[in-house]
């Protein structure tokens, strides 16, 4: 697993060719099908590379027109591996194949075959392109629809590590994913761990309403605010407005939380920003960026697609008991170091 940002480079002149922003995707053939696209920065800082994807850091090697990186995510079994990628610079693009840094066994190919969302070493092709944004289909200021019921599409790429501050480290250290993941207990994991889940919007011209299974989120597109003395809510307060065609999104007032099971901070100063853009297929595409300069010193950074879906079918709440949290602390004997732990809770 990438555990800091490693940068090594071969050559004393920096390709500035490499320089900048991308659209990275991936096209994964082993290991569980799938296609996923991120965000690729490259820079060059103190005679070295520096990369992040989706906001985490990455292990970067660049030489001539030659790149090799190394970029962490998680099994369906929540066990971190890496995909290693090699490409070249070629005519504006960056493209290649990713695999194991290394050969792997006749057990593990046996393992990927049998268990594919299990498996640590899936392989496939990847191509990045200069990051731009979709080409507007209306107006500045006019609206898009966006009312209906929205499946997932695709999910932007996953990462284990994020380029975490001292701070939000030593926090982590002692993070407890049975004792302290807030979804433990039936309580709103928030939302940055709920982004990517498809939701059912209702419009109107003063606000966008989203239905997440078992929450509801408010966007506000006209001046309200919310009170001085708010509390924090798990979902925000979110204000938008429409900008080159798309919908852009600021939310404050979050409870504080964690990114997701890994137990990465949320602090309740964090803000957050996001862009939804329909393209040309009437894809809607979503980009949601975390700005928490307590515990990260580059934002992490989440996308996903979605397609509108008919709706056909019933849909119900999602059902949480805690009884059955709080008796199994109980019947293992860990309520009293539940208890203690309180302070890692809100």
């Amino acid at each position: 697993m990438v555990g800091l940002v490693c940068a090594l480079n071969q050559s004393y002149a920096v390709n500035q060719d490499f320089i900048g922003e991308w659209n990275i995707e991936i096209n994964q053939v082993t290991g569980g099908k799938r296609i996923q696209n991120g965000s690729l920065s490259i820079d060059y800082k103190n005679n070295e590379y520096i990369a992040h994807v989706q906001g985490g850091p990455i292990r970067i090697i660049i030489n001539g027109q030659d790149i090799e990186m190394a970029i962490d995510d998680w099994t369906g079994a929540s066990m971190p591996f890496e995909r290693y990628y090699k490409g070249t610079f070629n005519d504006g693009i960056l493209e290649g194949k990713f695999g194991p840094e290394t050969p792997i066994t006749n057990k593990q190919k046996e393992l990927c075959e049998k268990i594919p969302l299990g498996c640590p070493h899936p392989e496939g092709t990847w191509k990045a392109e200069r990051h731009n944004i979709l080409p507007s289909h209306s107006n500045t200021s006019e609206a898009i629809d966006l009312t209906g019921r929205w499946s997932l599409a695709g999910r932007g790429m996953r990462r284990w590590t994020m380029d975490m501050t001292e701070v939000a480290k030593k926090w982590n250290e002692d993070f407890d994913v049975e004792l302290d993941l807030p979804r433990q207990r039936c309580v709103s994991s928030g939302l940055v761990n709920n982004f990517g889940s498809a939701p059912e919007i209702f419009q109107d011209e003063n606000k966008i309403t989203m239905i997440f299974s078992s929450e509801v989120r408010r966007i506000y597109l006209d001046d309200r605010v919310p009170p001085e003395f708010s509390d924090w809510y798990p979902l925000g307060f979110s204000s938008g407005h429409w900008e080159d065609g798309a919908l852009i999104v600021e939310t404050s007032n979050l409870m504080p939380s964690v990114r997701g099971f890994m137990g990465s901070p949320v602090s309740g100063d964090a803000r957050i920003t996001e862009r939804y853009e329909l393209d040309e297929k009437g894809m809607l595409h979503a980009h949601m960026t975390l700005h928490d300069p307590q515990n990260y010193q580059k934002p992490p950074v989440s996308s996903a697609i979605w397609k509108r879906v008919k709706d056909t079918t019933v849909v119900f709440p999602l059902l949480c008991d805690p009884d059955s949290f709080y008796r199994q602390l109980h019947d293992e004997g860990n309520f009293e170091k539940y208890i203690e732990r309180a302070h890692r809770r809100y």
